[in-house]
């Protein structure tokens, strides 16, 4: 759903009369909801994996800039040599053991953050491509045709999460009616995902990937 169907199915849930000829508050709970959402669930179709060659202008004192949109981090992975295939991944560390370890040039074992930055350790060789697994936000709903990936595989949830928040703003006693489903979406969201997570033939990686991404790091290396 785009963010007008959205708007749509809240206001008759709602069901107010105040409200129902302000879209423009309607759309704020909605982004409101996905906020929330993004907070309180980790599920596959939220992963994005990001892969970038080392440029010769890398600054091993700075280390990796962090995706604007990152929620939580899973993996980094290198591949060492250019040749398609990613080295076990990098362990999490101490900053002062990451500093250490990142003024050697060696195959990188080791990361920590510091900043708006993941300094890594050795420093990664010009060449080697560095692929960063993440849990990333979702994009933000703007014009009335904006959709996004919770909207169109759970639309339910974001306006179920949209009502409470609606409610507390109104003082409206429907509230905990709302709050009730909205868990009840979301554990059966959660559920679904920690059953592909674990079954033998779930995917390995997630399907958004984005190679040479060079919005996200174009100049700040």
């Amino acid at each position: 759903m785009n963010l007008s169907q959205l708007t749509s199915q809240f206001l008759a849930l709602m069901n107010r009369t105040d409200l129902t000829a302000n879209t423009a508050l309607a759309s704020t709970f909605i982004n409101q909801a996905i906020l929330r959402l993004q907070r309180e669930i980790r599920l596959p179709f939220m992963e994005k994996i990001i892969r970038y060659p080392v440029p010769n202008t890398y600054d091993t004192t700075l280390g990796l800039a962090i995706p604007s949109d990152l929620l939580e981090l899973i993996d980094i992975n290198v591949d060492s040599n250019g040749n398609g295939i990613f080295d076990y991944p990098l362990q999490r560390v101490s900053l002062k053991h990451a500093m250490i370890n990142s003024e050697a040039s060696d195959i990188p074992l080791v990361y920590a953050r510091r900043g708006g930055y993941w300094v890594i350790g050795p420093a990664p060789a010009v060449g080697s491509v560095i692929e960063i697994v993440y849990y990333a936000e979702f994009a933000p709903l703007i014009n009335p045709t904006d959709t996004n990936t919770i909207a169109n595989i759970a639309w339910d949830a974001v306006v179920y999460a949209a009502l409470p928040a609606a409610c507390d703003y109104y003082n409206d006693d429907r509230g905990p009616q709302f709050e009730k489903r909205y868990q009840q979406i979301v554990a059966g969201l959660q559920a679904m995902g920690d059953e592909d997570e674990l079954t033998a033939d779930a995917a390995v990686r997630p399907a958004l990937i984005f190679d040479n991404d060079i919005s996200q790091y174009d100049g700040v290396w």
